[in-house]
């Protein structure tokens, strides 16, 4: 029954991540976005100039 159970509650882990994937991309997106035009942030830094 243990195995089971470890198998399981890895299974849940891996789809939670999975799912959980694009909305961090999506925020992290939008928190740049919000840096790029100037509205402060708490804990975020300026963008980096772009690469030449």
């Amino acid at each position: 029954m243990t195995p089971a159970l470890l198998l399981a509650r890895d299974c849940i882990i891996y789809w939670v991540n999975v799912w959980l994937a694009p909305v961090e991309c999506m925020f992290d997106m939008i928190e740049s976005e919000l840096v790029r035009r100037g509205v402060a942030l708490e804990g975020v830094g300026p963008p980096s100039p772009p690469a030449a």
